[in-house]
């Protein structure tokens, strides 16, 4: 199981997935893994090979495994999955054919023509895993982090609010920050922090009158892709030392430690002002996407009505983003020359602005 390898389209991460227990989830990500470069043809796989795929632990009679297996589609529907295509938003179930052999014990099963993108094109930006280590994960919170972080391991740093963060999680609106903290953070910190020397960061900000400080997002910090396989190849050249070489150490128990402040921010050296200006575009798209998938996911949630505080919010977000990503568009597009040191100041502080957002 070593090579299975999961990979698909980021779209996919801006889609909450409302109620999937731990063992749920392990079977969705071994769908897409074996639908993986299929395109939309109708496979059949066996309950054996499935049950094998997320290292089934417990003795699940067939028709246990059946409502499983039922209630990954059941939920999946529900979801009414969506994206944005040249501003047209689709909405429409993943699969296109879901049909279970019973007796034979086999899952027939195709994508829908119009994800074909998310399973089998490439070309843009994608997320990747290895199926095995997220089918050992316990915490289903741990699971939706890790899909996530793996969407950032090139840069080992995600940023999101808290209402995002809610939303992407699943978490109940009834959890205040300190039932996040033990409910959510601290079992991702359990299962991810000493491998990924993952580091957790609240965001504050303030609110009323009085203007009292609140928790309005998190900042994670983990080891790249390139770091990690680093650890690797250094462990095993430990490893392989002599026998009379090696020395056995007591690593403290980690334990989960949010900090409580803001990092530093570094100075970017080296760039231009136009490169500056062209990074921060392409932030401000990427946010502007996922706030809008969030956005779209909050107000198909029956229980919360247009006026909800989080979709207030987020659309103050959006506006707020959109109007400054049409001022930096507009300054880009300027020659050199054209830039006086007027235009330059209100620059840099459309750059500074939103920094905490």
């Amino acid at each position: 199981m070593e090579d299975e390898i999961v990979k698909y389209n980021n779209d996919f991460n801006n889609q909450a997935l409302r109620n999937f227990t731990a063992e749920e989830l392990n079977l969705l990500i071994t769908l897409f893994h074996k639908l993986k470069e299929k395109g939309t043809n109708i496979l059949e796989y066996s309950f054996y090979e499935l049950k094998k795929l997320i290292r089934l632990e417990k003795n699940m009679t067939t028709k246990e495994f059946v409502n499983t297996i039922m209630n990954v589609n059941k939920k999946l529907l529900s979801l009414n999955y969506t994206y944005r295509e040249n501003n047209t938003i689709v909405q429409m179930t993943i699969f296109k054919t879901f049909k279970i052999k019973i007796d034979e014990q086999i899952l027939m099963i195709s994508l829908n023509e119009d994800f074909r993108f998310l399973l089998n094109d490439f070309n843009k930006e994608w997320t990747r895993f290895e199926l095995k280590e997220f089918v050992t994960l316990k915490s289903s919170y741990t699971k939706e982090f890790y899909r996530r972080m793996k969407q950032f391991k090139n840069t080992g740093f995600w940023r999101c609010s808290l209402d995002e963060f809610r939303y992407l999680m699943d978490i109940p609106e009834s959890y205040k920050v300190v039932n996040i903290d033990t409910r959510v953070l601290k079992p991702i910190m359990k299962e991810l922090g000493e491998k990924y020397n993952l580091k957790i960061e609240k965001k504050y900000g303030f609110s009323g009158r009085r203007g009292r400080s609140r928790v309005v997002g998190f900042e994670f910090r983990f080891n790249t892709e390139k770091k990690i396989k680093e650890n690797i190849s250094s462990n095993n050249d430990e490893l392989s030392l002599p026998d009379e070489t090696k020395k056995i150490e007591t690593t403290p128990k980690k334990v989960l430690r949010v900090v409580e402040a803001f990092p530093e921010v570094k100075k970017e050296k080296n760039l231009t002002l136009k490169e500056r200006i062209e990074k921060e575009i392409g932030i401000l798209k990427n946010d502007i996407q996922r706030n809008t998938s969030l956005l779209i996911g909050l107000m198909e949630d029956p229980k919360r009505s247009l006026d909800n505080p989080v979709i207030v919010t987020v659309r103050k977000k959006l506006v707020e983003k959109n109007s400054k990503l049409t001022k930096l568009e507009k300054f880009y597009s300027l020659d050199d020359d054209k830039i006086d040191e007027n235009m330059k100041e209100k620059i840099e502080n459309l750059l500074k602005s939103g920094a905490e957002n």
